[in-house]
């Protein structure tokens, strides 16, 4: 039996319908809102950003330090933060928990406090520093909780305990058969009762869901739910997720309760099926991560650090892997291990089903290791690994353009992307529905643009995200909006022109090839095209600065954009460098106006133009440029 992954609930609160018994006449949930729903909007102001409002510095660890032993505050150094008493709550230090309860990020200065579950940035502490040398007790995030704490988040806790109390752990059920049944649908007939019963897993008959609860760490109370649902295909279980809180609020680790402060070991999953099938198979304690292997939140951090050895065991494929190496870095290399995904090292789930040894797959986690030295015998798996999952390692695949899978084969990380057009072709257009194909299929996406402000940007996204005009339907505006805000998408706030020498362009461009190259993530440049012939095609030579661009992209795509007097303009996207695999070509680009969109997305696709090297266009077929043409250096 094969799993499929997890992915997002394509509606959200979808499963809500179903678990409730009728509508509130207060506090209703923002996810059963009706029609009419346009003129009941609600602006909240402490969430619009202030006009020109700088972003926190950036502190470093030795900054840290200094600053700390200034204060007279004594600390502890830890694999990724630096460990001090607790500053929050009215009592002093000694008395609002743990001795050394407040751990600061080393990376980034921000601060959580596992005694009172204050959190904060670097910022945040200073002046919590501050108001305890004045004698000023330092207030816990409790005491002003119920006047902060936003409506929507409320609702979803109370429909979060709803929940629970309709659930009801797979060993009550009345039915035996059904339990059965049930374990099936889910592919965890391996899973016994006492396993279940212990994490706390139920089951909720009228979302035929699995209930996975969210625990505070401090008084063990309930602060929300994850559901899943299974989907069987053939021989494969799909699933899909639903979040009470929504995701952006949900960080916890599934399991976090059932640590003792003794132990030392820990092994990090993608999934909880997965830590529920290893701890029974093992015994080890078993921790899953909120998103999957999508995102290790910095906030997290804390309640890792009392572990020597930790093992990343997130999935079976090359993206949990390179996000297995990733977080490690975050980690710690020195205590980390990681099981490299393979036929014979499924994911746990896969594994215990199949009826391996767990423990013995543990035990051949291979070292994170030091990142500066590697030998061929610590590549040779790797190697194996990429010429036998040849797909994976091209990337992730376009749903709307899979003309540009054909050329590029995918979106690989640590790659660096140049993407140039003329003035007016709709570059920006363009690549927001690049980023947000990717996006939508749980790539984190960062946007940063100097020429159009976030609003703006948020606006085009979110027209081509719902394939429509929403200025017409406003009464869709929310369901789409919702789905939206369930995307991993985030967006720098500085816009603005800005006037940058060629010399500094260089530096720049080869400081973003160091950070996609350091830090594995895809980076794509935005680059305009110097003042050239409207005529004339683009050329990779065309990009401005493009000595030091083009030679340290991966990639170059140009938009073209050939203006005709006799009609409307034809668009076209050409790869015109693929450092991958070297196949270059193009295809046409059809705009909707109505969705904003370049793709053939909902429409008949567009067919790739693509010929061998040897048959290279005249110049009366093509523009130069080789349209039409493809070949590999």
């Amino acid at each position: 039996m094969a799993a499929a992954p997890l992915r997002p609930c394509g509606v959200p609160g979808r499963l809500l319908p179903l678990l409730r018994g009728g509508a509130r006449s207060r506090g209703a949930s923002p996810w059963a809102a009706g029609p009419g729903r346009a003129e009941q909007r609600r602006y909240k102001k402490d969430v619009l950003p202030e006009p020109g409002g700088a972003a926190a510095p950036a502190v470093s660890v030795t900054e840290i330090r200094r600053y700390l032993r200034a204060q007279g505050i004594p600390f502890q150094d830890g694999y990724s933060c630096l460990h001090a008493p607790s500053l929050f709550g009215p009592e002093p230090p000694q008395a609002a928990g743990p001795p050394f309860a407040l751990f600061i990020d080393k990376t980034t200065g921000g601060f959580l406090c596992t005694a009172t579950l204050a959190e904060g940035g670097w910022q945040d502490l200073q002046a919590a520093v501050e108001l305890r040398h004045r004698g000023i007790p330092v207030p816990g995030p409790e005491e002003g909780e119920h006047e902060e704490e936003e409506a929507e988040a409320r609702t979803a806790r109370e429909d979060a305990r709803r929940i629970w109390e309709r659930a009801l752990p797979l060993g009550e059920l009345l039915d035996e058969e059904e339990t059965r049944a049930t374990k099936a649908a889910f592919g965890i007939a391996p899973l016994n009762d006492g396993t279940l019963k212990r994490f706390g897993v139920r089951y909720l008959r009228a979302a035929k869901a699995l209930v996975f609860p969210w625990f505070a760490p401090r008084h063990a109370a309930l602060r929300g739910l994850k559901l899943l649902v299974a989907e069987r295909r053939g021989d494969a279980v799909s699933y899909t997720e639903e979040t009470f809180p929504r995701f952006d609020a949900y960080r916890n680790l599934f399991g976090l309760p059932l640590i003792g402060r003794r132990d030392t070991e820990v092994v990090l999953t993608g999934r909880e099926l997965d830590a529920l099938a290893l701890h029974q198979a093992t015994g080890v304690p078993c921790l899953a991560l909120p998103r999957g292997a999508t995102i290790l939140p910095p906030a997290l951090l804390p309640y890792l650090e009392q572990f020597r050895r930790v093992t990343l065991w997130l999935g079976d494929d090359l993206r949990s892997w390179e996000a297995a190496k990733l977080f490690a870095r975050k980690l710690n290399p020195k205590r980390c291990s990681l099981v490299r995904p393979g036929d014979l090292q499924p994911r746990p789930l896969e594994a215990l089903n199949q009826g391996l040894n767990l423990t013995k797959i543990l035990r051949a986690a291979l070292p994170a290791g030091h990142k500066a030295i590697v030998s061929f015998r610590q590549l040779r798996e790797e190697v194996f690994g990429e010429l036998a999952n040849s797909e994976q390692v091209a990337g992730v695949k376009w749903a709307r353009f899979p003309e540009l899978n054909k050329l590029l084969k995918g979106h690989r990380r640590g790659e660096l992307t140049v993407f140039t057009g003329p003035t007016g072709s709709g570059k920006t257009t363009f690549i927001s529905e690049y980023a947000l194909d990717l996006c939508t299929q749980g790539v984190c996406t960062l946007w940063g643009s100097f020429e159009i402000n976030n609003i703006r940007l948020a606006k085009i996204m979110l027209t081509q995200f719902a394939t429509r005009r929403l200025e017409d339907q406003l009464e869709l505006y929310d369901e789409w909006a919702d789905r939206f805000e369930d995307l991993p998408l985030y967006f720098m706030t500085f816009h603005g022109q800005q006037n940058i020498k060629l010399a500094a362009q260089d530096f720049i461009v080869g400081a973003f090839r160091k950070f996609a190259t350091d830090n594995t993530c895809h980076i794509t440049l935005v680059i305009h095209p110097r003042k050239e012939d409207d005529e004339k095609e683009l050329q990779t030579a065309s990009i401005f600065g493009s000595a030091k661009a083009s030679q340290e992209a991966d990639n170059v795509l140009i938009l073209q954009d050939r203006k005709l007097t006799t009609g409307p303009g034809k668009r076209y996207l050409q790869v015109s460098k693929n450092r991958f695999d070297g196949d270059v070509g193009v295809f046409p680009l059809e705009f909707n106006k109505a969705s904003l969109t370049f793709s053939s997305y909902g429409k008949n696709k567009a067919k790739l133009k693509k010929v061998k090297e040897e048959k290279a266009p005249s110049p009366k077929k093509g523009p130069s440029g080789g349209v039409g043409g493809s070949s590999k250096p």
